[in-house]
């Protein structure tokens, strides 16, 4: 049935192509309207729902209780010249800087080493707990904070741009270095590293496919009946994330890359197998390729979208947004090929371009020779040195097993930017030389906190959570007020009275939150979460009040169960489903098993291979093994399907795995080197583990790539021997 209506289509392909050909250039425009409108989302909560544990809280603080936002220039000292932060000129740059930032818009307060006294020996004399919270011990650095009125600041990307501005009009003292950083200028470097790397890797990933579609087959139409579909593709969802309100963030923007790559993987199958159709002088050669691998292309397609799809189940937001626009943009890709593929093959032929003489440039980069000599070479040792592909596979197994031993996960902020990155040079430094102490808040909820009860139970609490290992101080209005009076209306009074910059760190406007600060000397990892949301559990509180521990820390804590969590639900739910729809397509066990096992090594390789490299399990690379499963069954499915055609036409098995290797092993080599130039372009976006899962999952490509012919060689050739056993035994 459905080979009959590929088959039927093709022939109105033939007929219509005209129609077809503007029909999609009309889709395209549609599509590019709807994908010019796509929101960019650089929120680094989006990482999370409105319902994870503790989100709901912090919403809610940062709208109670918007406090001070910061801004910390680092001033650091020539200390090859034996200079300071101290010297006379360079106290002279502190007193421009101090005075040029304090008159932008929203600053409140800034604080300096000038506060401490004017000359060196004056900021030397003030005790070392004051003179720490500006200079280092070696007096190398020197930090300036900057307090906003989180109220009245501009836009962040305006605001870091107007300090980098009136920073950089400030006279410098020869071979000192200033560098604005903080919170607020990582986020302006996180939001621009992610608008910018959405357009890089885009062009990036389509002229580099571009590049090798020319390469291979010489004819400069070629490539563009390949990419007219899967850009189609990409368009329209992009236009469609807009109508469903996803929006496109640094994990879901990668979907557009990795579509063009994939989308291609489908297209030059189709391709390939319709110019061998025309060497054969099959007069229907079209028809005979869009049946054929339609089939196949189906089954794949339904395979990866099955596989994307599992990330639904993630418990981070951003994987399962990923999940649903590949979902999306893979069943585009795959629709889009076969409407409009077809058409555009019967217009290049109908033009008649020629072939390009770029042999010599082939030749000189490898190409000409290079991936029919490789699969030749694969094919005759792994069908005529069975046990020696066994031998090697196995000792290989062993620097792999050592690897994934070596694995590790990481979820830390500092993670994402370049090390060199001056804002995350300057971060390091301030959190190394200034920073001794780590912060959380406990929000406590009521229709009114200013009572007794509340008071006092705030007091428990916080010598409870004192009592947590790690804990250093609980501050709260409790501290402030210090003697709790029993009557009400003096409490109100005495809360009335303290002064308001003073009472606004701790409660709101309308009295019905209050916040009180846990002050820690060690990361607030999991496990000091779960201990002082054990020792606030400890205390009784009155029932009309809430206590709940929330800040970001407490937020991101939980990314790493949330991680492992992600890794065990989609890899288990993309296998379960993608062994389903094997065993509809093949009605075979044995099969199922050997379109399988290249995924499997190549799962299992490619985690190795993160470990002995170094990357660690991020909230990206920690979906790799689903994507792996999703996409390198593919190349399973095409190579199975054309040794049963071969066997099926009469060829023994060593024949028929020949023929296959020659000709869906090129075209399996051609569409992973696309897919995978799709992925290498994610390096272009300067956020580190979305580089590192660029490369990893390209390194994971070649592998299944590898052992497809490798493995379904080996395990066609074994079931051959031992069918030729048995027939023996029983004759």
């Amino acid at each position: 049935m459905i080979q009959s209506a590929l088959d039927h289509w093709a022939d109105i392909s033939k007929r219509y192509y005209a129609v077809i050909i503007i029909a999609a250039l009309i889709t395209a425009a549609i599509s590019y309207v709807g994908a010019s409108e796509a929101e960019i989302d650089t929120d680094y909560y989006g990482f999370f729902y409105p319902e994870t544990r503790y989100m709901e809280e912090i919403r809610y603080i940062q709208s109670e209780f918007p406090g001070t936002a910061t801004i910390l220039i680092l001033i650091e000292a020539d200390r090859i010249n034996a200079r300071t932060v101290l010297e006379e000129d360079m106290l002279t740059m502190t007193r421009d800087l101090v005075e040029a930032v304090s008159g932008i818009e929203g600053v409140q307060e800034v604080k300096s080493v000038l506060d401490l006294g004017s000359s060196k020996e004056e900021i030397l004399s003030s005790p070392l707990e004051y003179r720490g919270l500006y200079i280092d011990k070696e007096l190398k650095y020197s930090l300036v904070t900057v307090e906003l009125d989180a109220k009245e600041v501009p836009e962040d990307a305006v605001l870091v741009e107007t300090f980098q501005k009136t920073v950089d009009k400030v006279d410098k003292v020869g071979g000192s270095d200033v560098t604005i950083t903080g919170l607020l200028t990582w986020g302006y470097a996180w939001d621009k590293s992610i608008r910018y790397g959405l357009r890089s890797s885009l062009m990036v990933g389509f002229a580099a496919i571009f590049f090798v579609l020319l390469l291979i087959f010489k004819r400069i139409t070629t490539p563009f009946v390949i990419l007219i579909p899967v850009s189609i593709a990409v368009l329209a969802s992009f236009g469609l994330m807009h109508t469903i309100r996803i929006p496109l963030n640094f994990l879901t923007a990668m979907f557009g890359t990795v579509t063009l790559g994939l989308g291609v993987d489908y297209g030059i199958h189709l391709i390939h197998r319709y110019h061998e159709e025309v060497a054969k002088g099959n007069d229907r050669a079209l028809n005979k390729a869009c049946m054929m691998i339609g089939r196949n292309t189906l089954v794949t397609g339904v395979t990866t979208m099955a596989a994307f799809s599992s990330m639904a189940m993630s418990p981070i937001r951003m994987v399962v947004e990923y999940g649903i626009m590949s979902f999306i943009a893979i069943s585009f890709s795959a629709l889009a090929i076969f409407l409009f593929m077809p058409s555009l093959l019967l217009l290049e032929e109908r033009i008649g371009v020629k072939q390009m003489n770029i042999s010599n440039f082939s030749n000189m980069l490898g190409v000409e020779r290079i991936i029919p000599k490789t699969m030749e070479k694969i094919s005759d040792f792994s069908i005529k040195r069975t046990m020696g592909a066994v031998i090697i596979i196995g000792i290989t197994l062993i620097p792999i097993a050592m690897g994934i031993s070596a694995l590790t996960s990481e979820s830390d902020q500092d993670m994402w930017m370049p090390e060199d990155d001056p804002t995350m040079v300057a971060w390091r430094i301030v959190d190394d030389e200034f920073t001794d102490y780590e912060y959380s808040t406990i929000l406590v909820r009521a229709d009114d906190i200013r009572t007794p009860e509340i008071l006092h139970a705030m007091v428990e609490i916080e010598e409870s959570v004192e009592d947590v290992p790690g804990v250093v101080e609980v501050m709260g209005i409790n501290n402030v007020i210090g003697v709790i009076p029993n009557s009400k209306t003096e409490l109100e009074d005495l809360i009335a009275s303290i002064p308001a910059e003073t009472r606004e760190k701790f409660v709101n406007h309308d009295y019905t939150a209050s916040l009180l600060i846990i002050k820690t000397d060690t990361e607030i990892d999991e496990a000091l979460v779960r201990q002082i949301d054990d020792a606030i559990l400890y205390v009784e509180t009155p029932a009309d009040a809430t206590f709940e521990h929330a800040s970001f820390s407490t937020l991101f804590a939980q990314m790493e169960s949330m991680m492992e969590e992600t890794r065990g639900k989609t890899t288990m739910i993309s296998i379960i489903a993608v062994l389903a729809i094997l065993f509809t397509f093949f009605r075979s066990l044995f099969r199922i098993l050997l379109a399988f096992s290249p995924v499997l090594f190549a799962i299992i390789y490619t985690i190795g291979i993160m470990g002995l490299m170094g990357i660690p399990y991020t909230p990206l690379t920690v979906i790799i093994a689903t994507i792996l499963v999703g996409l390198g069954t593919d190349y399973a499915v095409h190579f199975i399907a054309r040794l049963r055609e071969e066997r099926e036409k009469g060829s023994d098995v060593r024949e028929a795995l020949h023929i296959t290797t020659l000709n869906v092993g090129e075209a399996v080599v051609i569409s992973t080197c696309t897919t995978m130039f799709g992925f290498l372009s994610l390096i272009t976006v300067d956020l580190i583990p979305v580089q590192q899962f660029g490369i990893i999952a390209a390194i994971g490509l070649i592998y299944a790539a590898f052992f497809t012919p490798v493995l379904v060689s080996i395990g066609s050739i074994a079931q051959d021997r031992i069918l030729s056993g048995l027939k023996s035994i029983i004759v």
